[in-house]
């Protein structure tokens, strides 16, 4: 284990100064005596230096460290110093690591949730129910970084949202409730085949304390890589709760939905409960987000949708929708449009400054525009709808791709088209 007090004394490399190094620098500067950093990029190595008086080692791939602290975003086999990473695997951690090792697993709770779609909506919504009756916490992918969290002594409940970046470099993650929502094909750039992605999401389940337990839906398709000697409940759907709050009442949502019930009846919450804090959810910003209504044209910024499987599940909510697509696909990404699909779709405005491989994707399936701007996007589309002799069309940004060609993120994308919506004048 890995707690602040037992690294007071080693030699530590902080590498990264995104929001997990930062915490993370911030957390353990004071405490312990050799530490050192790196960040690639030069504006990122300024602005830790105004904020913290932390050493930067441009060398450091000629030290010996006891343990070097990875940020997640950080993909170590296509570094310039691979071979110095790859050597000192080992050695990686991460600040999640340190968190769970330095505090009391006896008198706290950790539930870690994972999977390729989704993953935020759930853990907010395990969240929104834990935090009516206890003490709960969201942290990890979604939330604040751990180490930024002033930790309490005792009766806490930890929900993580956890990356495979995360899961892969960890080393001492420990929970009381583990699950993984789903798994399709993402992130192959960086773990290269789905073999490897799955078998990294699977390695949650490692981390069960004794009398602890992992979820999972009965119908995933990769029982058969997990550990029998694992707790794990097989989750069938749970239809008969009466949800009547109108975003989580939907097929798609079922089977992550019967996981968080199941975890919060693991914890003993009372179906009374779960019910009356299902049913006053909200949704995540940029996920199915209702912008604003214009006569007979509805704007839904869906910008969190980086990848196509989670652009088809907005797609297949919507009918009559003129769709705003388009970025850095996802290596691998299956792109996929039935008749059903098709059917829903008027038109797709295509974004991003690449566009060539969009295109060649949807050609002679789908019509389509190259609008290459956001902006550009929704004065065509919205052209185009308010022409419509349907009675309720729908402008729905949901990119199937990655938004860093043309943003910060996606919440920088999503915000951009919710400004542009809310400058239209009604006329």
């Amino acid at each position: 284990m890995v707690s602040i007090e037992y690294l007071k004394n080693k030699n530590i490399l902080v590498f990264g100064m995104g929001n997990t190094g930062l915490a993370t620098v911030r957390k353990l500067k004071k405490k312990i005596q050799n530490i050192s950093a790196w960040d690639d990029n030069a504006n990122s190595r300024n602005y830790a230096k105004k904020k913290f008086d932390i050493f930067f080692n441009k060398n450091f791939y000629k030290n010996s460290y006891d343990f070097i602290i990875m940020s997640p975003g950080i993909n170590i086999y296509q570094h310039p110093h691979s071979s110095f990473f790859k050597n000192n695997f080992n050695k990686i951690i991460t600040d999640i690591d340190i968190f769970i090792s330095s505090i009391d697993l006896n008198k706290n709770k950790i539930i870690a949730i994972t999977g390729t779609n989704g993953k935020s909506t759930f853990c907010k919504l395990l969240h929104h129910v834990m935090n009516s009756k206890k003490k709960a916490y969201l942290l990890g992918n979604y939330g604040k970084p751990v180490l930024s969290h002033n930790q309490h002594l005792e009766n806490n409940f930890y929900i993580l949202e956890l990356s495979s970046y995360q899961i892969e470099y960890s080393k001492f993650l420990k929970t009381h409730a583990c699950a993984i929502l789903n798994i399709t094909p993402d992130h192959l750039d960086r773990h290269k085949t789905l073999s490897n992605y799955i078998n990294i999401k699977l390695k949650i389940f490692n981390s069960l304390l004794p009398k602890s337990c992992g979820f999972l839906n009965k119908n995933f398709q990769y029982l058969n890589r997990i550990k029998k000697n694992r707790n794990i409940i097989k989750v069938s759907l749970v239809k008969n709760l009466f949800i009547k709050n109108k975003f989580l009442n939907k097929d798609g949502y079922f089977p992550s939905i019967s996981i968080i019930y199941n975890i919060l009846r693991f914890f003993k919450f009372s179906k009374k409960i779960i019910i009356t804090k299902f049913n006053s959810f909200k949704p995540l910003p940029h996920r199915q987000e209702f912008v604003r209504k214009i006569n007979n044209i509805t704007f839904i910024n869906d910008s969190k949708a980086t990848n196509f499987e989670s652009a088809k599940f907005s797609l297949k909510l919507f009918d009559n929708i003129y769709w705003i697509a388009g970025g850095i696909l996802k290596k691998n990404d299956s792109i996929n449009f039935n008749d059903e699909l098709k059917k829903k779709i008027f038109k797709t405005y295509i974004i991003g400054k690449n566009t060539s491989l969009f295109q060649s994707i949807i050609k002679n399936k789908i019509k389509y525009l190259v609008c290459k701007t956001i902006g550009k996007a929704v004065f065509q589309a919205y052209k185009d709808a308010q022409h419509s002799k349907s009675k309720n069309n729908v402008i729905l940004l949901s990119p199937a791709a990655a938004s860093f060609d043309q943003f910060k993120n996606f919440e920088h994308r999503g915000n951009l088209f919710k400004s542009i919506i809310k400058n239209i004048k009604n006329v």
